[in-house]
């Protein structure tokens, strides 16, 4: 995660499953962070905020193949990264990049909110992040600060060492 403050992990895990949980186009609710580690909801979550750049793969029950989920995980993170880069101008030098094997082999629950702290970093920059910002508004007062919080990490870490720094 960006950097592991005064927000712990079962608070921001909390946080981010409620956020996820806002989309109308998830094929299922995430009641635990885990839910997240097959790559197919956040791919889902992806897409909702740019159809066009996060094509959605086929989802076919994975059950507990490791490898399946990894190659989903490896999709996800690469198509994030290159839109923060490619898209937004920002550089990832300064992140910690989630292991993906930890997640897929075993749910770590912190590499998955790294994961998930790059996908809100997209939706909440990308060209509709009004309207990601307000679904994010319609959560509690609490969960809002641990999102907020996280984000605050995660885009001045981003923005850091980025293209528009260099400009």
């Amino acid at each position: 995660m960006a950097m592991m403050d005064p927000v712990d992990v079962a608070t921001l895990a909390n946080a981010f499953e409620q956020w996820v949980n806002t989309f109308d186009s998830i094929s299922r609710p995430v009641r635990h962070i885990s839910d997240l580690s097959d790559g197919i909801i956040l791919f889902e979550v992806a897409a909702d905020i740019d159809p066009k750049w996060f094509k959605l793969i086929r989802s076919a029950d994975m059950g507990d193949n490791w490898v399946h989920k990894y190659n989903n995980l490896k999709k996800l993170h690469k198509l994030v990264t290159r839109y923060l880069e490619e898209k937004l101008g920002q550089s990832l030098v300064k992140l910690d990049p989630p292991n993906l094997n930890a997640i897929a082999k075993d749910g770590d629950s912190i590499e998955v909110l790294k994961l998930c702290e790059l996908v809100i970093a997209v939706a909440v920059q990308c060209d509709r992040n009004q309207f990601y910002i307000q679904k994010i508004q319609t959560l509690p007062h609490s969960v809002q600060r641990a999102l907020m919080h996280s984000l605050e990490l995660i885009i001045e870490a981003l923005n850091s060492g980025s293209v528009r720094d260099s400009e």
